[in-house]
């Protein structure tokens, strides 16, 4: 009996040892099979990345002369003012209603009451002051009645408005890429993409916002933090317990050198996001695209001067513009009308030139 028992303790820890080895065994070859199967498709990856960036660079070696001159060309063929003012009237439409629905969700938080404060400050930094101001009266009457009954009304409305932008924006964008009549979508697959892009631009739109805003909050929050590490780091090591009790430093370099390297980035991240919104919709909102052109560059490129043109003519209006004296209580909304357009006109301008660039480029690779 006891040598039964003897025996059947050493087969237990082989019968283990074995069934481990054997799993080992399996696992190591299905993840060889795995890898076999996905080594292909990885290398087709990159090779695909490569040639996206090499094609990425290569767009900006063909922005000269003759590309603008052909670009200026293409506007006025194109109609693209005529679009882009269409484009600016739904955005009227759509505006206040986002904001409103903007504002609402920022309002129901008590920690974010002095931010929608500092939106109106930071809206004084690209749009119009007329425009400024209509929204600083918005932002004034939500934050003494918030309602989320208001708040699901208002995106709900301003997402089937801002639609119309996006429906307009596709009719530009095809005429933009000549799409042919065959390649014509049914009305409820343009009206659904439609609302798709108008919903992911609009969580765009808020998370921009909240990157300007929200994240203020944040970074001071961890900058504060950061003292601490700077309290322990200069502590001795027989005084570490002492140094975890007491309070950090005040104004420790790395709190400092946070702050700042975020006031500097958080635009660039902004302006990032517009970027992005932009190059979905260069992809999706048009009915066909030729393979090969460019999105995002042509994207960066409108973003950049939406901002830069966006001050101008902040600049412009308040300086020369007296839109007051000659429309009256109408001013802002003209001054509104004008911005959107522009803006408008900048993101079309964007997807003309990536049409552009792409041709000249198909055509000196056939050649």
């Amino acid at each position: 009996m006891f040598w039964r028992n003897l025996k059947s303790l050493k087969w237990r820890p082989c019968s283990i040892h074995t069934h481990f080895v054997k799993l080992i065994d399996r696992s190591a070859n299905l993840v060889a099979d795995k890898l076999i199967v996905l080594f292909p498709i990885l290398i087709k990856q990159i090779k695909r990345t490569h040639r996206r960036m090499i094609r990425f660079f290569r767009f900006f070696l063909y922005l000269n002369p003759t590309t603008f001159k052909k670009l200026i060309q293409a506007t006025v063929e194109q109609r693209l003012p005529g679009f882009a003012a269409e484009m600016a009237y739904h955005a009227t439409l759509a505006l206040f209603p986002a904001v409103l629905a903007l504002l609402i969700a920022l309002s129901s938080f008590e920690l974010l009451q002095t931010e929608l404060y500092q939106m109106a400050n930071l809206l004084s930094q690209i749009v119009p002051e007329d425009v400024q101001n209509l929204i600083r009266n918005g932002i004034d009457h939500l934050s003494l009645t918030p309602s989320s009954g208001l708040l699901s009304v208002s995106f709900i409305v301003s997402l089937w408005v801002f639609s119309g932008v996006i429906g307009a924006a596709m009719t530009a964008l095809n005429h933009i890429h000549r799409v042919e009549k065959t390649h014509v979508r049914p009305f409820w697959k343009n009206k659904l993409i439609a609302l798709s892009l108008a919903l992911g631009t609009l969580l765009l739109l808020i998370l921009a916002s909240a990157l300007v805003l929200v994240s203020d909050l944040i970074v001071e929050g961890i900058a504060r933090q950061s003292c601490m590490i700077e309290t322990i780091g200069n502590c001795a090591l027989e005084d570490l317990a002492i140094c975890m009790i007491q309070p950090p430093v005040q104004n420790c370099l790395l709190e400092s050198t946070l702050l700042e390297t975020w006031q500097k980035l958080r635009w660039p991240i902004t302006l990032g996001i517009v970027s992005t919104n932009y190059a979905f919709i260069y992809r999706y909102a048009p009915n066909y695209r030729k393979p090969g052109t460019p999105m995002m560059p042509g994207a960066i490129l409108a973003s950049v001067l939406w901002a830069l043109v966006s001050n101008l003519f902040r600049l412009y209006v308040y300086y020369f513009g007296k839109f007051n004296i000659t429309y009256g209580t109408i001013g802002a909304f003209i001054v509104l009308l004008l911005w959107l357009q522009i803006s408008s006109l900048i993101m079309l301008l964007g997807a003309q030139l990536n049409v552009i660039v792409g041709d000249a480029m198909r055509k000196k690779n056939s050649t």
